[in-house]
């Protein structure tokens, strides 16, 4: 007892702390740098190391020569108060003068000096200083000079027409540029080899920057095949570079189906059957080749059947094949099949070029429908650009996505003579131009937004229900059924707030607007239609065994709040 009394006697508290000679900063912004303040237990080492800090922080403010001598420490008559006091001599405060670069030869020193914070003229600033090698570093990174080394050299203080100065010295090692001299992939029970490495920038065996690493796992994440893409290593084993790419395969092949009954109406004998059915295999023996086959009955008359098939990197080249077939069978009025076949050329990493070639035929199958229907066969060819810079397909944080398209063909009604009436040109032009974009931005953690605009125009002097676009639904603006509006010009928009559950799944509150114009039929007497639609809702998409799949409840212009339309779907490539 009488030993801890002793002690907390030998501890006395801080009384009073005065400065003196300060001028650069107040009493009270040097009393926040240091940890003994009035009212705290007083240690003479504690002290020592505050005054030391003090003249740290005085020198990264360009007063390099300050200096603090110690007052005497006063106690008061008991010893269990004392008074401190510290003299601070801050003498002339230097400026940059000159700074010298040494050992740069990538870059020349006027591009060193542009890309740092550290000027001729500035005060000198530790903290800004250690940046600023940084910066350097990050130069030569994005050239491929991983192993850039960049350090201050020296410092040297002289004076010029009576204001002291400083020399600040920089050497820069660039040493050798990376090329990588092996690839060492890990993890792809399924997915060969070569599809993961003709996804590295330049090719296996040429020089790799920080960004390009950046960019690996960025694609090799787009590709849909793994769970999970680890940011790529650099190492040096046995005198060779090896680049160390580590993946976990993911669930790439997805079988789902939804099979529904609708019973008989008062005047029927029987129900019938609805359903949707989607199988989707994207990386098919591990080669990156993708097969989809989809089936939907929406209606007893309207079924489609879609198949799609994509040959990635042919003959290894950056360019793929991507060819579909559509069939839809349409209210037993027709019957129209599209053949797709669309060319890709990868120009840069986020940059691609298609070349598109369509054929389509329309069959009608009945002669009593309000609307004209052609025998008719289109043969078009176009051109596609599209720009990808999102961070990640399933669920973007960031980036932009941008599509536009391009086609002209050559459209024949084989039952022309069917209208005399009408005069129906046999032969003619038909133009088609889309647009899609796509902007993502985060604002805090696990929160994303989608800011999405879309338009569309078609161009014919005939048009039948088989040329319309269909807008409405999951894909165009929720809150209407699918497909529900036949249009030849079309725009439309969507907002999404986002909060992210998973790296893939999220919920999302939405609000979609759009406009859409019907040409009229005169034939038939038929004025043009035009509307403004919008509708809005809550969404979800969830990663399960079988695949992305997404649900939505919204509400039409008009809906009561039970009213609203049920959207769902899988996410797929095709």
């Amino acid at each position: 007892m009488q030993a801890a009394l002793l002690s907390q006697q030998q501890a006395p508290v801080i009384g009073e702390l005065e400065f003196t000679g300060n001028d650069f900063f107040s009493a009270k912004e040097l009393t926040g740098f240091i940890l003994s303040k009035p009212g705290s237990p007083f240690t003479k080492m504690q002290f020592e190391l505050d005054l030391r800090n003090i003249i740290k922080i005085y020198q990264e403010n360009g007063y390099l020569d300050c200096s603090i001598s110690e007052n005497p420490v006063m106690y008061n008559f008991d010893s269990t108060a004392v008074t401190l006091g510290a003299a601070i001599t801050e003498g002339k405060r230097c400026v940059i003068g000159n700074i010298k670069i040494d050992g740069a030869k990538l870059f020349s020193e006027m591009q060193i000096k542009e890309n740092i914070d550290t000027k001729t003229g500035s005060v000198l600033n530790s903290v800004t200083l250690n940046n600023d090698m940084t910066a350097i570093l990050n130069l030569y990174e994005k050239k491929g000079y991983t192993f850039a080394q960049v350090h201050v050299s020296g410092i040297e203080q002289y004076t010029e027409n009576g204001i002291p100065k400083v020399k600040v010295n920089i050497r820069i090692e660039e040493n050798e540029k990376i090329k990588i001299d092996e690839i060492k992939i890990e993890g792809n029970t399924t997915t060969k080899d070569y599809v993961i490495t003709r996804e590295i920038p330049s090719g296996g065996n040429n020089s790799l920057s920080k960004e390009n690493l950046l960019e690996i796992k960025r694609k090799l994440e787009n590709l849909g095949y793994f769970e999970s893409v680890e940011l790529p290593k650099i190492l040096k084993y046995r005198n060779q570079t090896v680049l160390l790419i580590k993946v976990k395969e993911g669930n790439t092949n997805t079988f789902d189906g939804i099979i529904g009954y609708v019973p008989p109406a008062q005047n029927e004998d029987n129900g019938y059957f609805t359903g949707f059915v989607n199988l989707s295999i994207r990386n098919l023996f591990g080669t990156g080749r993708k097969v989809e086959a989809r089936f939907k009955k929406e209606i007893r008359t309207t079924q489609e059947l879609e198949l799609g098939y994509l040959e990635p990197w042919i003959l290894g080249y950056p360019f793929s094949l991507n060819t579909s077939f559509l069939q839809r069978v349409e209210d037993s009025s027709y019957i129209k099949r599209n053949l797709n076949l669309k060319g890709d050329a990868f120009i840069t990493e986020r940059i691609t070029i298609s070349a598109l070639f369509d054929f389509e035929r329309v069959i009608p199958t009945t002669d009593n429908n309000i609307f004209s229907l052609f025998d008719s066969r289109l043969l078009s060819i176009g051109a596609e650009l599209k720009y990808d810079s999102r961070d990640y397909i399933y669920n973007p944080f960031s980036g932009i996505y941008y599509r536009t398209s391009y086609s002209a063909g050559q459209k024949k009604i084989y039952n022309a003579a069917s209208f005399p009436e009408r005069n129906i040109q046999s032969d003619f032009t038909v133009q088609k131009g889309a647009m899609h974009f796509d902007f993502y931005h985060s604002f805090f953690k696990r929160q994303s937004s989608l800011i999405s605009l879309h338009g569309i125009e078609i161009r014919s002097p005939e048009f039948e229900a088989a040329d319309l676009f269909r807008l409405g639904g999951n894909n165009t603006i929720r809150g209407y059924r699918e497909g529900q509006f036949l249009s030849s010009r079309a725009a439309w928009g969507n907002i999404e707030l986002r909060y992210s559950l998973t790296r893939r799944s999220f919920a999302a509150v939405f609000y979609d607007i759009g406009y859409y114009l019907k040409p009229e039929d005169r034939f038939y007497n038929l004025p043009s239609q035009e509307g403004l639609l919008y509708g809005y809702g809550l969404g979800i998409r969830i990663e399960t065994s079988l695949g992305m799949f997404g649900v939505s409840y919204a509400l039409g212009r008009g809906d009561a709040l039970l009213e609203g339309k049920i959207h769902f779907g899988l996410i797929n490539d095709f």
